[in-house]
């Protein structure tokens, strides 16, 4: 649904996962951060959550809006959000049953 989305509006998708990844590969400062607390074996905080996606969000290809994906997940997420001017005009929940979700998971590979 995400690519469906992403091609009718010319828009990218946006995912924290993918974001931490490269940010922590290019060596930003939140990437150097976030792979400290990483490495502890931590979860990375809302705060430094947030403070990236501010980031990404002011690239140029954000620029007709763009796709977050799976996140906020919990309303102090959304609420810093908000308080940090990150604007959101639509939700689109996507409800998947729990059997086509397995059935989707099973077909998938997994590199040992």
């Amino acid at each position: 649904q995400a690519q469906f989305i992403m091609e009718k509006y010319g828009i990218p998708q946006i995912s924290t996962g993918d974001m931490l990844r490269a940010a922590v590969k290019a060596g930003t400062p939140l990437g150097l951060e976030a792979k400290k607390v990483m490495d502890a074996g931590q979860l990375v905080s809302d705060e430094l959550i947030i403070g990236l996606v501010k980031e990404r969000i002011t690239q140029d290809d954000c620029a007709k809006g763009f796709l977050l994906d799976g996140f906020p997940r919990t309303i102090p997420q959304a609420d810093a959000m908000v308080a940090n001017g990150i604007h959101v005009d639509h939700v689109i929940e996507i409800d998947v049953p729990d059997e086509e979700i397995v059935k989707r998971m099973s077909g998938r590979r997994v590199h040992p």
